[in-house]
């Protein structure tokens, strides 16, 4: 008896929430349809302009492209003159070959001739690398991490992984001096790490 019930409540309920369903379903398909009967014909060309498409009245005469590509030759065949070659009203006569640029003459002076001439900009000279001194300071306390951090950030190396990589190699993590210490780009890591496991001079 418990399982009937429970079979029927459970219809039941299915019944109510499918009906409410449909009731909503309608509704929308409704609204849907009365927005679109209320547009004004400005509302329907612009919303056809926004999807790339045009408003026709019912009396203008549809045409494929192909039917309006006919419609135009047949048009020009009949503007052009009667005494016109039959091939030319047809549209079989193939188009003229385009004209050839003139080449210079032989005898051009040099002024013109050093004007024509295609010459490559000269390259900009590179400036020699400044080897100023980078100056990092490295506060009590610091990781390798840290160390390596403020090397990137100053511009002392390109690689942070590597240099910790180096550096784990060395087991400098505990020898790290606390100082400022002066460095140049691209320094090797050796001696950066034989500068931070000393005490900076300064």
């Amino acid at each position: 008896m418990i399982k009937n019930r429970t079979f029927m409540m459970g219809l039941g309920s299915g019944l109510v929430i499918g009906a409410v369903l449909l009731q909503l379903m309608w509704i929308g398909q409704g609204t849907a349809a009365s927005e679109t009967q209320e547009l004004t014909k400005e509302q329907l060309m612009a919303a056809a302009e926004a999807l790339d498409m045009q408003v026709v009245e019912g009396s203008d005469e549809l045409m494929t492209a192909e039917q309006w590509e006919e419609k135009k030759l047949g048009e020009s065949a009949g503007e052009s003159e009667e005494g016109a070659d039959p091939a030319r009203k047809t549209g079989t006569d193939k188009p003229e070959a385009p004209q050839q640029p003139e080449k210079p003459e032989a005898g051009v002076d040099k002024k013109q001739e050093s004007t024509l001439k295609v010459t490559d900009p000269a390259k900009p000279k590179t400036p020699a690398k400044a080897e100023a001194p980078i100056k990092v300071n490295i506060p009590a306390g610091n990781n390798l991490s840290d160390v390596a951090n403020s090397l990137l950030h100053a511009g002392v190396i390109d690689n942070k992984q590597a240099f910790i990589n180096k550096a784990t190699e060395k087991k400098i993590n505990t020898m790290i001096q606390s100082g400022t210490y002066s460095f140049t780009a691209g320094e090797s890591y050796n001696s950066i790490i034989t500068k931070i496991t000393a005490k900076p001079s300064n």
